[in-house]
């Protein structure tokens, strides 16, 4: 192995599959619990700066941890042998619904106040934040046994969701009908940019027999999240798609009116 093979050899330590509600759980609850008390003080002295230093911290950390991520699930490493040889892991390419946090954080945090960047932001305010949230309660099937990964997907997820939380408890996402309808127009987007890539991807033939399912609306391959992948292997794949759909802008509607509740009674409370 050359030198940065044996880094990335490195970074591939491992440790003991973390268990739902064990210490490197709750260690992440905590934080996420210690992150939004901090940004709650520190709501009286928001400004643009702030904001933009939120995203830029949790964008770039992410997207630095998503890097890592790739490499070292890229690299196998035969130790009878004592070769190293590449791979590229289709099924872990970042464009997931849990991944395009990152890519809205990094773009927001150099966007004036728009309507672009106001729609971006409301995607993780109302949208995204689904996904973090259940990850966060159920990360089961999110952790293994290597290190980087377990804390590359709980700073994806935690961090997310403090960003969700925080641009709603700041006001700089409203729950208004025109904020969460531009959710799901961006919402929308990314789903067809997901399914070109799975279209284009899978006819390409540099598979190999490997995985690719982008949002996991592939129609060449069954979903791997639990009780999605139920519905597409018992129903026509259009129900599927539709099923999915709706579930998540569901979702997002009840995060958006129940966020529209909570900050009337505030305001009413004051």
């Amino acid at each position: 192995m050359n030198w940065f093979e044996r880094i990335v050899y490195f970074l591939q330590g491992t440790m003991e599959r973390p268990q739902p509600f064990g210490w490197f759980h709750w260690m992440w609850i905590g934080f996420t619990v210690i992150s939004l008390v901090f940004l709650y003080f520190c709501r009286k002295k928001y400004n643009e700066k702030q904001l933009k230093s939120v995203l830029l911290i949790y964008g770039v950390t992410a997207l630095i941890l998503e890097i890592i991520k790739q490499i070292i699930w890229s690299f196998n490493y035969d130790s009878v042998t004592n070769i190293g040889y590449w791979k590229y892991q289709w099924y872990s390419a970042p464009f997931q619904l849990c991944t395009t946090p990152i890519f809205v954080s990094l773009i927001c945090s150099f966007l004036k106040d728009n309507k672009i960047r106001k729609a971006l932001l409301s995607y993780m305010a109302f949208v995204t934040i689904l996904g973090s949230l259940i990850t966060m309660i159920l990360p089961d099937s999110c952790f293994v046994e290597t290190i980087e990964i377990n804390i590359h997907t709980m700073w994806l997820h935690a961090g997310s969701l403090v960003v969700s939380i925080y641009l709603l408890m700041v006001g700089e996402i409203k729950p208004t009908k025109n904020n969460f309808k531009s959710s799901i127009i961006v919402f929308l987007i990314f789903v067809i940019l997901a399914q070109i890539l799975n279209i284009t991807i899978y006819n390409s033939g540099i598979l190999n027999g490997d995985t690719f399912n982008m949002f996991y609306i592939s129609p060449y391959f069954i979903s791997t999240l639990p009780v999605f992948d139920v519905i597409q292997k018992s129903v026509p794949y259009i129900i599927y798609l539709i099923s999915y759909l709706f579930v998540l802008i569901f979702g997002a509607w009840a995060i958006y009116k129940s966020s529209a509740l909570f900050r009337k009674k505030y305001h009413n409370n004051k």
